[in-house]
């Protein structure tokens, strides 16, 4: 999941952004299936944004505040440190009922 952070690091936040980070994510679920609920939902998350400006202006503000959620969210999920089941649940949760806005 390192590697997807620091690809979305590099990007500029425009609807491809998002498109191709829930490619990636759908597509990174294969080889780390332990991760899987959570690049689920990270892959949701960005699909909806997409999906939400699709053919509409996306302002720069609009895109760099999301850019940055997003980022948060999945530093957050790979963040160093054991966390227990209930603080997963909890960052789940907290993906699940997120909207890039």
């Amino acid at each position: 999941m390192n590697e997807l952070l620091n690809w979305l690091l590099l990007q500029k936040g425009g609807i491809r952004t998002y498109l191709e980070f829930q490619n990636r994510a759908l597509d990174l679920r294969a080889s780390e299936p332990e991760h899987a609920a959570l690049l689920r939902l990270l892959a949701d998350l960005a699909g909806r944004f997409a999906e939400a400006y699709d053919g509409e202006p996306l302002s720069v503000d609009v895109a760099e505040r999301a850019l940055g959620q997003l980022s948060a969210l999945l530093e957050k999920a790979i963040a160093p440190g054991a966390i227990g089941p209930a603080e997963h649940l909890a960052l789940l949760n907290e993906i699940g009922q997120a909207e890039l806005v």
